[in-house]
């Protein structure tokens, strides 16, 4: 397996999408084989054509389909050979620990905006930054459904994720999200929240926010501070801690403790795989210090280019055997979106 050193995959795609005009002309339909390995860091590859831009980043693809991109290469040269033989030169610069490059892997410019079946899910491909249109099922999850919560992550600057009922997050710097339960502010009083990026490095990320909403009913407000961590386990599995701590709480907050950001104090742990159509799937406990009872949640989550729909099975407390939101089981779907 080559060596070489750690790049952050949220640079390798801002140069991939961000490269400028030239990239933006290119032909995805171009292509060049791995010929031969030169050294630790260095590659040559053939092509019969020369539409190519040095200082570009290319995926490198595995000759069996199963695998597709496993690797990412910064071109170095482009030589003219003879009429349709050209020869490149790449530098290695992010590879899979699952796989070795081999001659016959071959390198393929990918539109990422939309759905490409060669780009298979992994926790490696990510792409946490972009300055372009590129489909949701690339990006981390954010948000998990209202009644899992949200993660460390955040979404990209002005961009916005609402859901069918109305509760809606918007990026308003790269580190910086903001969020509402939009028509409650209507109807039961003001709420919002705000979720800043205190760390982040290619393993871990950890975020802090507050959360606020008003009682109308009750005369009363809600306050929470909101603490997340992400770190990445393997290739496909991704760790996820969140932890709200109630400082102001209203009087039946163990009651809506469903939703962990009105009132009451709770912890959570999970886990998010990815599946390699880009699907996720979570699992995790959960728990609630105001009521002493432990729950949990199972979703499955389907990813298009910007519509996402979630089914989950939860808990808040797995001793109940009551069907009810409050102290037992209940189901629940969601149906948001991204752009």
């Amino acid at each position: 397996m080559f060596k070489f050193p750690s790049q952050k995959i949220s640079l390798i795609f801002l140069l991939l999408f961000a490269g400028g005009n030239a990239f933006s002309k290119a032909s995805y339909k171009t292509t060049a084989i791995i010929e031969y390995v030169v050294d630790e860091q260095n590659l040559m590859a053939t092509s019969d054509s020369g539409d190519w831009n040095v200082g570009e980043i290319l995926p490198i693809m595995s000759q069996n389909s199963k695998i597709g991109v496993f690797a990412y290469a910064e071109l170095a040269s482009v030589k003219y050979i003879q009429p349709g033989r050209y020869n490149l030169k790449l530098r290695l610069l992010r590879q899979s620990r699952k796989y070795l490059i081999q001659q016959g892997d071959y390198i393929r410019r990918l539109n990422l905006g939309t759905d490409n079946s060669d780009y298979v899910g992994t926790t490696d491909l990510l792409v946490n930054k972009s300055e372009m249109s590129v489909s949701a099922k690339y990006k981390p999850l954010v948000y998990q459904g209202i009644f899992i919560g949200e993660t460390a992550q955040m979404l990209y600057k002005e961009e916005l994720l609402i859901n069918f009922l109305g509760n809606a997050y918007y990026g308003i710097l790269e580190n910086v999200m903001i969020g509402s339960y939009v028509p409650l502010n209507f109807l039961t009083g003001a709420n919002g929240s705000v979720k800043i990026r205190a760390y982040d490095t290619e393993a871990a990320t950890l975020s802090t926010g507050l959360s606020y909403a008003d009682v109308k009913a009750k005369g009363e407000r809600t306050l929470n501070l909101n603490l997340y961590w992400d770190s990445i386990s393997s290739d496909t599995l991704l760790s996820h801690v969140y932890l709200s701590l109630g400082l102001i709480k209203w009087e039946d907050a163990g009651d809506a403790k469903a939703i962990k950001t009105l009132g009451s104090s709770s912890f959570q742990t999970g886990y998010e795989v990815i599946m390699s159509n880009w699907d996720r799937f979570l699992i995790g406990p959960s728990y609630n210090f105001d009521t002493k009872s432990l729950g949990g949640y199972l979703a499955y989550v389907w990813i298009y280019d910007k519509f996402h729909a979630e089914a989950s099975i939860n808990t808040t407390n797995i001793a109940s055997l009551k069907i009810n939101p409050a102290d037992g089981y209940y189901g629940a779907f969601d149906l948001y979106w991204r752009f």
